[in-house]
């Protein structure tokens, strides 16, 4: 598991303790470069940030009902701009209905996470998540490089 210590993550979820868990989650995966966002405008302005500053972040989790602005918009704002189509956007919400799960995955989520969500299970997904960034560096890697 350590190839997944290098990630940098950005979780945004308005529940003190969802964050918790999830860093706590990641922490025992050995990702230790976690950030945390309390909304969607604070997990736009973080994602941004850390792109601007060279350094973006690898995997977003999105709570899918956030104040100000949903974790879905977030991800749509996202998806609309080429240059973060090697981001990992991971919905993380309590929306379980199959037509969420299929607005989420059209707007171009990359692995939908319905809560709650146990270590195991969070910890199989986020090594689906990093296979499925490996295959989008290797393409754009085979592109450019």
């Amino acid at each position: 598991m350590s190839q997944l210590s290098n990630l940098r993550v950005l979780i945004a979820d308005d529940h003190f303790l969802i964050r918790q868990f999830v860093l706590n989650t990641l922490k025992d995966s050995k990702i230790e470069n976690v950030e945390t966002a309390v909304d969607g405008n604070e997990a736009i302005d973080f994602v941004q940030k850390a792109k601007q500053g060279g350094v973006p972040y690898d995997i977003v989790f999105l709570d899918w009902n956030m104040p100000t602005i949903s974790g879905l918009e977030v991800l749509s704002y996202f998806r609309a701009k080429s240059e973060y189509a090697d981001t990992a956007f991971v919905m993380l919400t309590a929306e379980s209905e199959q037509q969420n799960i299929m607005k989420a995955i059209k707007a171009g989520a990359t692995s939908y996470i319905v809560k709650p969500v146990s270590p195991a299970d969070l910890g199989k997904k986020l090594f689906e998540i990093n296979e499925w960034l490996k295959r989008k560096r290797q393409a754009s890697d085979g592109l450019f490089g």
